[in-house]
């Protein structure tokens, strides 16, 4: 007997996660403070196979940096708990901490 793991969420989900960490990577620290939070917006056209939902969710500011979480969602079973990754913004803009 052959036992298949399956992971929480496809690859097309985890690659999503990867761009949209990507492209929240690259604001700044003084951008990101001065958004409201939670953000959230979708990719792709309703209806689309491709379709996904962002949220971006504020989690701690102090002088130093901003820590942010982004999650990503396709409306099913990922929307309950979404795969989603932390991100550390320091003032400095140093990216190496």
């Amino acid at each position: 007997m052959t036992v298949t793991r399956k992971t929480p969420f496809s690859m097309t989900l985890s690659d999503n996660l990867k761009k949209e960490v990507a492209e929240w990577d690259q604001k700044g620290y003084a951008e990101l403070a001065a958004l409201t939070y939670p953000i959230v917006y979708e990719r792709g056209a309703e209806g689309d196979p491709n379709w996904y939902e962002v949220e971006v969710v504020f989690l701690e500011k102090n002088d130093q940096y901003i820590q942010i979480s982004v999650a990503v969602d396709d409306g099913g079973m990922s929307a309950f708990c979404p795969p989603s990754y932390s991100l550390v913004i320091y003032a400095s803009g140093d990216r190496s901490k």
